[in-house]
């Protein structure tokens, strides 16, 4: 299921408590946060890299709520609002993005073909960290 260009414009409303969740955007809400949108989008997609085949009328469910970040605190400044980091916002867009493929590395520090606990946890704080 995909989300449209005004369900993301709305849910970085939300975000933000401009509108509550009865409420729908009004038309020059969207016309403001639709162009800060289009050009966020066009943000990550080109100096990002953010490699997204999709468009912002057909956004996946899985992108909806990053994306919403990303707009809330693009347009934040224009309710004079700080509530959202946008560093904090563009990670949550990467994550999407880049999700972490590798494989799973082997935690055999002694390379004696068993790995112990104390070598588990060795690895798991060291990727944790």
């Amino acid at each position: 299921m995909t989300k449209t260009k005004n369900e993301v414009i709305a849910q970085a409303h939300r975000e933000l408590a401009v509108l509550s969740v009865d409420e729908d955007p009004s038309a020059d809400q969207i016309t403001y946060a639709g162009a800060v949108l289009d050009s966020l989008f066009a943000e990550l997609k080109e100096v990002h890299e953010m490699p997204f085949t999709w468009t912002l009328e057909e956004t996946p469910d899985a992108a909806f709520i990053p994306l919403g970040l990303c707009l809330a605190a693009d347009i934040q400044r224009h309710y004079t609002l700080n509530l959202v980091r946008r560093s904090r916002a563009i990670a949550r867009m990467r994550a999407y993005a880049f999700p972490d493929d590798r494989e799973e590395l082997p935690a055999d520090y002694d390379e004696d073909g068993t790995v112990t606990e104390a070598e588990q946890t060795q690895y798991d704080e060291a990727a944790f960290y």
